[in-house]
């Protein structure tokens, strides 16, 4: 059919069943959120919380913890007693929790709180990425391999003396990959650190803020407006997604990737081949009644769905077969950024009085 024999509806169906217009014109249901239950974390500020295996775990200025949503008061609550704040979303590794701040890293007991090591920073401890035998964390100019049981070191990587290694590695096999800052991607042994190979596109980034692997392809977000897909075997560059600006995390879950734009979409992106499934409009510029708030929470995903908490205090509800909106969930007070989905219509969310929320719409 031609396209001047298409009358507007046909017209209309035909770009976005092509990709070429955006989803989400029609608003999407809104449903108001009601607490279920509230625990009190004792800090003044949370950081991101963590699901694992339906236990929520905590850290703040104060105190580390888990909670059982299915439980009125948190299974143990802790002073974690770092000499700073904690500030990376705690990590699960066997039977520890692995959480801390930028001069110490520590492991404590999942079953009961009681810590079992610490690791007092050289020059400043980095985001972590945990594995069940060990935690690689940069510390200053170095990467280090810090065993689970003891907190002992049992490799160090040396080869960035001009940078400070902040962000977190990844870990995919016998390999971890780093970026630290030096505009190089390294490919390390994860038995002892030697190196695989490594990747100069310098020219394109500095930091690589966020990595995961799905199958053979490292998804890679820059300090720029690009994000990468990277053969985890060679280090080969298969593809980049130009986002348009600032990328401030993204998200992967099996073979798709998916970020927020400041430019105003989210993204949709084919791990393989770097193509866009599907995209869909927040921010509309010059009409600002529809738009969304800017979005600084991680996206998440679970059961066939996209979840995004925006800064106005609103949780989207997206499809994740086509980025169509299906739910908008107003709240009434301000939240942490971070939000952890359950079964039944249910979140753990964090507010920003340091209180831990069970809430079901």
């Amino acid at each position: 059919m031609a396209l001047g024999s298409l009358n507007r509806r046909h017209f209309l169906a035909a770009l976005t069943a092509g990709g070429l217009w955006p989803t989400g014109v029609v608003s999407a249901a809104t449903q108001s959120p009601r607490v279920l239950r509230r625990w009190t974390s004792g800090n003044s500020t949370l950081v991101p919380l963590a699901l694992v295996n339906g236990q929520i775990l905590f850290g703040g200025d104060r105190t580390l913890g888990r909670i059982d949503p299915e439980k009125a008061s948190p299974v143990w609550n802790v002073p974690h007693q770092l000499s700073s704040d904690a500030v990376y979303r705690p990590r699960v590794a066997g039977q520890s929790v692995i959480a801390g701040g930028q001069h110490e890293l520590g492991a404590w007991q999942f079953k009961d709180g009681r810590r079992r090591w610490l690791h007092q920073a050289n020059i400043q401890v980095g985001t972590p990425f945990v594995t069940p035998e060990r935690t690689y964390v940069g510390d200053g100019h170095e990467l280090l391999a810090l065993d689970n049981r003891s907190g002992a070191i049992d490799w160090r990587f040396a080869g960035t003396p001009d940078t400070l290694a902040s962000y977190a590695p990844a870990v995919a096999g016998d390999t971890v990959f780093f970026g630290p800052g030096n505009g190089l991607l390294y490919a390390l042994n994860t038995a002892d650190g030697a190196l695989k190979w490594q990747l100069d596109d310098s020219r394109e980034w500095q930091y690589i803020r966020q990595m995961y692997v799905s199958g053979k392809v490292l998804v890679a977000g820059t300090y720029t407006e690009l994000l990468y897909g990277i053969a985890v075997d060679s280090g080969k560059i298969l593809w980049k997604f130009k986002a348009g600006n600032f990328i401030n995390s993204h998200h992967v879950a099996g073979d798709a990737a998916y970020l927020w734009s400041p430019t105003g979409w989210i993204y949709a992106i084919d791990v393989a081949t770097g193509k866009v499934r599907w995209r869909h409009q927040t921010t509309r510029y010059g009409n600002h009644a529809a738009n969304w708030g800017p979005m600084m929470a991680e996206l998440v995903t679970f059961e066939g769905k996209l979840y995004g908490l925006d800064m106005n205090q609103v949780l989207h509800v997206l499809a994740l077969e086509d980025g169509r909106e299906l739910l908008r969930i107003p709240f009434a007070h301000d939240l942490r950024p971070s939000v952890s989905p359950l079964k039944n219509s249910r979140a753990v969310m964090a507010s920003e009085s340091g209180e831990v929320q069970l809430v079901q719409w």
